[in-house]
């Protein structure tokens, strides 16, 4: 049986709701379609429009929900792309601050093109870490941040989560005392995290 307008508005009003906390237009409305996606797999919904008889306005006889989609960026283009878009900066450029030969992102930006303090240091490498996972739709975690600060030398033992949670342009999700947390990047992140990649391609 298909769903009747009804309950097709239903889904679409669970999916805006979902997703009304998010500022960032673009970020908003691929969340968006990520939820309704995950909603008509769930409820099986009719197929779009485009599919239906332009008469009757009724979709075909039988068409099989979509199972198992796979949303993944396969090649290492697709993620230059994804970076390059978030961070508005030209696609030749994001192999200047990562490494996106994996499915994981990679920084690599030269160490001295980073704040020397651990403080700022640490702020930037949250805003390029959560950013560049924020365009691949990954989620960021404390720990993530914690070890490319290390490696970077802006590590902070004592100070670490107080730098973190200082940053306006970021939530930090959790109980204070968990060994690990979630990371979510703010639209002013966003915007931060683009001018820091301006900054550092351009030299």
């Amino acid at each position: 049986m298909h769903p009747t307008v009804d309950e097709l508005a239903e889904v679409v009003a669970l999916a805006e709701a979902a997703t009304a906390g998010l500022q960032d237009p673009e970020l908003r409305r691929a969340a968006f379609e990520r939820v309704l996606d995950h909603l008509f797999v769930t409820d099986s919904p009719v197929p779009p429009l485009a599919d239906r008889d332009p008469a009757t306005h009724t979709p075909p006889t039988t068409i099989a929900p979509t199972q198992g989609v796979d949303g993944t960026f396969a090649s290492a283009q697709q993620r230059v792309d994804a970076l390059a878009h978030y961070f508005k900066i030209e696609p030749t450029d994001v192999q200047h601050i990562f490494d996106l030969s994996g499915q994981e992102p990679q920084l690599v930006v030269p160490t001295g093109r980073l704040a020397a303090s651990k403080a700022e240091g640490t702020r930037e490498i949250a805003l390029l870490v959560a950013g560049a996972r924020t365009a691949l739709g990954q989620q960021t975690e404390t720990t993530q941040i914690r070890e490319v600060a290390d490696h970077f030398g802006r590590y902070d033992s004592t100070n670490f989560m107080t730098s973190l949670g200082r940053m306006s342009e970021i939530s930090v999700l959790g109980k204070p005392r968990s060994p690990n947390r979630l990371v979510r990047m703010r639209a002013t992140g966003a915007e931060a995290a683009q001018a820091l990649a301006e900054k550092i391609v351009s030299g």
